[in-house]
């Protein structure tokens, strides 16, 4: 139930208030001025569908609107204000996806990924949210890259990443998508990908420097 901040001017770390629910393999993201922890689970392996919310003035969470489903091993994203959930695991690997108005404090389901993923990587582009790699309900890793257009509620598969991985992390810099880690056959991934929209199509990119997995990205 812990949790932490970071500050780079200092380049150090200070406690912050603990949630209210201890919880793993959640789904993370940042809007309207507060820190979204969403679903995951909880010691028991109990599958969680709660939200809470941090708010740095209050120094405190808050639990807000649940989710539809229950939801671990899920990805997170902020588009325009509002938090997409995609896919996650709960009874296999799940193609729903459901999205939060924090002004609202209220989910509502938008259309379904083309396939069921979980333990992929989604990260926000001009207006699209990309999703790639993953484990699909069968239980292998795969390349599969798809977009998703808020305002035509639609998603599109583009093209394949170069090595399929599952358990990375992925964020937009400079107008490109860049993949980083993961896992596939059993071992962990140094290995970066680049993808360029304009050309739809990917690059290899400067590797880790340390192999990673279950990871976050996050871009300043």
């Amino acid at each position: 139930d812990t949790a932490e901040v970071y500050d780079p001017q200092t380049d150090g770390w200070q406690p912050l208030a603990k949630m209210s629910t201890a919880r793993w393999g959640l789904g993370i993201a940042a809007v309207a001025g507060k820190i979204y922890a969403i679903g995951g689970m909880v010691e028991s392996n109990t599958t969680l569908e709660s939200v809470e919310a941090y708010d740095p003035q209050l120094g405190a969470w808050a639990l807000v609107a649940s989710m539809s489903v229950k939801r671990k091993r899920h990805a997170s994203v902020v588009l325009d204000g509002k938090i997409y959930t995609t896919g996650g695991s709960g009874a296999g690997a799940s193609d729903t996806v459901e999205v939060y108005d924090p002004q609202a404090d209220s989910w509502r389901r938008v259309t379904s990924m083309p396939q069921g993923l979980h333990s992929h990587a989604a990260a926000a582009m001009g207006d699209k949210i990309y999703v790639t790699g993953g484990f699909s309900q069968g239980g292998s890793s795969n390349s599969v890259f798809y977009a998703y257009d808020p305002q035509a509620d639609a998603w599109t598969q583009l093209a394949s990443m170069r090595t399929a991985r599952q358990r990375s992390a992925s964020a937009a810099v400079g107008g490109k998508l860049y993949v980083f880690g993961g896992r596939y056959g059993g071992r962990g991934l140094s290995t970066v990908e680049v993808y360029d929209p304009a050309l739809d199509s990917w690059a290899e990119g400067s590797s880790l420097i340390s192999v990673r997995s279950h990871s976050i990205a996050a871009a300043l």
